[in-house]
């Protein structure tokens, strides 16, 4: 379907993604595990692994001011954006995160989130994973126990 250097840090794709209705809705997301951490699935043995082959993106929406949540705006234009391909105004989503198996979930390829727009994307998901944590985790002892087990 698509080259190894389609999947990398910051490509926006299209999947299925579920909504806030609870609805599995077609939406652009946003790759962003690290490229190197990306198998491409031309490389991709499942006889080496249980698990599917699948990456983490975020969710993009038309809607994204009228979320509660923060969100990072895009760049559009109404002609195509020239590197994010992106024809209306939307946004990240920050805190709808998605897993998804590639390529059976994918259903195409966007463009690139320009590289400024990404390190303010990856810093507010940090911001929020640390949040999550924090709140699932209680105290740093345990925080630092759970990082300290997945070392192990």
């Amino acid at each position: 379907m698509a080259g190894s250097g389609s999947y990398r840090h910051g490509r926006i794709l299209y999947a299925y993604l579920r909504g806030a209705t609870g609805k599995m809705q077609r939406h652009p997301a946003i790759i962003l595990d690290a490229t190197a951490d990306i198998i491409p699935p031309e490389r991709f043995d499942p006889r080496k692994t249980r698990l599917p082959n699948t990456i983490h993106v975020i969710g993009v929406s038309t809607k994204h001011k009228f979320y509660d949540a923060e969100y990072v705006q895009l760049p559009f234009s109404a002609s195509g954006h020239a590197v994010t391909k992106l024809r209306e105004d939307c946004g990240a989503i920050i805190g709808w995160y998605h897993r998804i198996t590639i390529p059976d979930d994918l259903i195409g390829f966007g463009g690139d989130v320009p590289a400024p727009t990404m390190h303010h994307i990856n810093a507010a998901v940090r911001m929020d994973l640390a949040r999550k944590i924090g709140r699932e985790l209680g105290t740093l002892k345990q925080i630092f126990d759970e990082l300290f087990r997945a070392d192990n």
